[in-house]
């Protein structure tokens, strides 16, 4: 009976521990893919903020990588409420579930918190650690959709925020793009797209270069669109529309054009594009094995897309992959990790490979959900030195221009 005791008693001291979530994950030499790098133990990469500082999460805590440093310090917890995701506090049920994207946040440089999660939207800050819910999803859960991609959470401005709604919609109803001008603490509806128009919102971004706000919809050929607003997205102006060309979930911004992958399964249009800023003219660099999810521009100009495995007709295996542009113009491309759980049930979901949310930073970092190689509770840093001499050899196949500058397209066949 002592024994039994005691082993109950190991038992609610880890559940604790694991609930509250370590004070301190450091960050540890790795090697992957071919790579060297950082890993944290189970964190889900969010966005770095405008002091160079990287926020994570691990199910509903959440944690502070300081520029400079080398381990994550725990910084809030987010209570669920009495709902099953709650169970998103234990990391054995976001292990068995592979669902480990449990939270969305942005952080603002005064150090408010705007959290998604639950279904809800939630404010607080790094001094006040009491998140207030805010707004309530209209569509959100089980058997209605996610409520947002975690390229929907947009921090336009210290104040100025915005989300997007992602749901199954298979009735096709009205989708909106809501806004605070308060860091989460108050919504109101910024633009509504109206019935039979989309099916849901992709992504949210802001172009760094002519501070645009940009969007991205899908996904039949009439549903993607990409555009883009400068008063707040009270009116917005489309760049393309009608096939798969104009589906994406992440776009790439330079001071001369607009990068993306496609989010589409088509044989024929699925690819990476890049849109001319100055000409307004569109051109295919490369096609693709499988739909691009993520986007990023690193410090130094190095751009990295990833490809998902989700069962599209223009998969050619099961493994996930990066196709890096280096700062010399060149197209790498590295093969990743392999889908896990791909038969449909409880575990299934899409394998990805995500990336911070923002771009501007000197690492890349990821998470590889739901691949056999690593851990999806795993992130990975990799200097953007690193991936320029990524162990791929490039073969010219292409070439392609930019305003004035003529590149070169390569990759690995």
């Amino acid at each position: 009976m002592i024994y039994l005791l005691l082993l109950l008693l190991l038992v609610l001291i880890y559940f604790i521990y694991d609930y509250k979530g370590p004070k301190m994950i450091p960050l540890r030499p790795v090697k992957v893919f071919g790579m060297m790098g950082l890993k944290a133990n189970d964190l889900i990469a969010q966005e770095y903020d405008k002091r160079g500082n990287l926020w994570a999460t691990r199910g509903m805590v959440i944690y502070k990588l300081s520029k400079g440093d080398r381990q994550f310090f725990r910084i809030a917890h987010v209570s669920s409420g009495l709902s099953v995701f709650w169970l998103n506090n234990f990391s054995m049920i976001r292990n068995w579930t592979q669902k480990k994207e449990c939270m969305e946040i942005i952080v603002s440089a005064e150090g408010e918190i705007c959290v998604f999660s639950g279904g809800y939207m939630l404010y607080g800050n790094t001094n006040n650690k009491n998140f207030e819910k805010k707004m309530k999803l209209p569509q959100f859960g089980i058997g209605v959709g996610r409520g947002m991609m975690s390229t929907g959470l947009l921090n336009a401005d210290d104040n100025l925020t915005f989300f997007g709604e992602y749901f199954r919609n298979e009735e096709r109803i009205k989708v909106k793009i809501y806004r605070s001008t308060d860091f989460g603490q108050n919504w109101e509806v910024a633009f509504e797209f109206s019935s039979g128009t989309i099916r849901h919102i992709h992504s949210l971004q802001r172009d760094p270069y002519t501070g645009k706000l940009w969007i991205c919809t899908g996904d039949t050929d009439d549903e993607s669109m990409i555009g883009w607003s400068d008063d707040h997205f009270k009116n917005i102006h489309f760049i393309g529309r009608g096939t798969q060309t104009w589906r994406s979930c992440q776009l790439i911004f330079t001071e001369e054009a607009v990068y993306w992958g496609t989010d589409s399964g088509s044989e024929d249009l699925g690819g990476i594009y890049c849109w001319d800023k100055e000409t307004m003219r569109l051109k295919k660099l490369l096609k693709v094995d499988g739909a691009l999810f993520f986007g990023t521009r690193l410090e130094k100009g190095t751009m990295v897309m990833s490809t998902d495995r989700e069962g599209f007709p223009n998969e050619k295996d099961d493994s996930t992959r990066l196709y890096i542009i280096t700062n010399h113009n060149q197209v790498r491309e590295i093969v990743c990790g392999t889908w896990l759980h791909k038969r449909h049930g409880l575990r299934f979901s899409f394998a990805k490979t995500r990336f911070q949310r923002n771009q501007g930073s000197n690492y890349l970092v990821l998470n590889f959900l739901n691949q056999k190689e690593i851990s999806g509770g795993d992130l990975i840093m990799i200097s953007e030195s690193e991936l320029n001499n990524s162990p791929s050899d490039p073969i010219r196949i292409g070439m392609f221009e930019i305003g004035n500058t003529q590149c070169t397209l390569t990759g690995q066949s």
